[in-house]
């Protein structure tokens, strides 16, 4: 994919103090979030896959051009692997932008973008977007809105985020491998419902579930 490098802007006080001005005009004070920044980006791993967190977009433009109000995270990927990452139970229209090298366009290269792809129509298309990541690179995210005008876009507005890594059949843990520790994962839940061990759906982890682990071990 050509990357497409474009000016990277923070937003000094005045036009923060317009830009809170402007969500307390359209019904209430705008609490920023610790991840309002780059500098608060949100970080996690392949460990923490799947990833999800909710909360309020923002209150400031961050990088000055379309999005509008926006936060940050960064994900530091463990495994070369088809990624999703998704914001369709999300308010109004927002969108995602992954960048490698930096946060932001001035830092770093615009790697993918999703918007829309979610079912529905403004002002709730959100996006879910699938990508292939390479292990031992850092992938900075960045979620907001379009638009400042209503109904898609507002500060302060509610979000859905969730990031999954693609699996196999038998992998429990998604580290893209059937081996030992899905096996030992599988016996401390032995007998018991837990979806993430229950391989064949019958509602127990048992005998079927180890065997299945067998045939799918090594790599996916």
């Amino acid at each position: 994919m050509e990357h497409v490098i474009r000016p990277y802007n923070t937003i000094g006080a005045l036009g923060a103090v317009a830009v809170l001005a402007a969500g307390a005009a359209a019904g209430g004070t705008c609490d920023p979030p610790h991840n309002e920044t780059c500098s608060g980006q949100v970080v996690f791993t392949t460990a923490d896959l799947p990833f999800e967190d909710a909360g309020l977009i923002g209150c400031v433009n961050d990088i000055v051009d379309k999005p509008y109000w926006d936060i940050f995270y960064r994900y530091d990927c463990a495994v070369t692997a088809d990624h999703t990452f998704e914001m369709c139970d999300s308010a109004q229209d927002a969108y995602i932008r992954i960048y490698v090298n930096g946060c932001g366009w001035l830092d770093g290269d615009e790697f993918a973008v999703g918007d829309d792809e979610c079912p529905g129509s403004p002002p709730n298309a959100d996006p879910v977007i699938t990508v292939p990541l390479t292990a031992g690179t850092s992938y900075w995210i960045e979620l907001g809105t379009w638009r400042p005008d209503r109904p898609w876009g507002a500060p302060n507005i509610p979000f859905q985020f969730r990031v999954t890594v693609e699996s196999c059949h038998g992998d429990t843990n998604g580290d893209l491998t059937v081996d030992i520790l899905d096996l030992l994962g599988l016996l401390a839940a032995w007998g018991s419902n837990d979806p993430a061990y229950d391989i064949d759906g019958d509602g127990t982890v048992g005998i079927t579930d180890f065997l299945a682990i067998l045939a799918a071990w090594g790599d996916c």
